[in-house]
């Protein structure tokens, strides 16, 4: 099981493992290059060292949120620029539920953790990260390997894992 392999891996590569499996399912079920501009912010995660700015950031590219507002002037968007929201609205008008299910399980795996410590081996992110593969295993879409994140170990930084350049591991970035 998927789970029991991301136990050693840090809350990093966690999510960096949800993120590329919000990926797959994606580029599987609607291939288009205007992904890169949803991914784009997501990746960020790598690097960052202010994961509550991260997840404000990425809060604005989940489907529910983008699509909550008619019109960008009425969005107070503070990350996300017009001419994006304009294509990525568009990009997502023929999407189902499950891409904002993913994407927004994705930020739930940091607020989890935000402002606290990881108790234990930091049970609810595998918890909410099986809840994404399930997603994949139904579509039948074939899930990424965990062991492309097993670099990033638990035993890092009390569980956050350190910082690592993460865009070879995009299916999205890279093209």
């Amino acid at each position: 099981m998927i789970t029991n392999v991301l136990k050693s891996i840090s809350i990093r590569g966690r999510i960096v493992y949800a993120i590329m499996c919000a990926e797959k399912y994606v580029s599987t079920k609607y291939p288009s290059n205007a992904w890169k501009l949803v991914f784009k912010p997501f990746w960020e995660i790598c690097e960052s060292e202010t994961w509550d700015e991260w997840s404000d950031k990425v809060l604005e590219y989940i489907p529910e949120i983008l699509l909550e507002f008619d019109n960008y002037e009425i969005s107070d968007f503070e990350h996300l620029p017009k001419q994006e929201y304009e294509q990525i609205k568009k990009l997502y008008k023929n999407t189902d539920k499950n891409v904002n299910t993913i994407l927004y399980n994705i930020r739930r795996i940091e607020l989890a953790y935000s402002y606290s410590s990881i108790s234990g081996i930091g049970k609810e992110s595998l918890d909410i990260i099986e809840e994404i593969v399930k997603i994949l295993e139904k579509e039948k879409i074939k899930l990424p390997d965990p062991q492309q994140v097993a670099f990033s170990k638990f035993t890092e930084k009390n569980g956050w894992g350190e910082p690592f350049d993460g865009k070879n591991l995009s299916v999205i970035l890279e093209n």
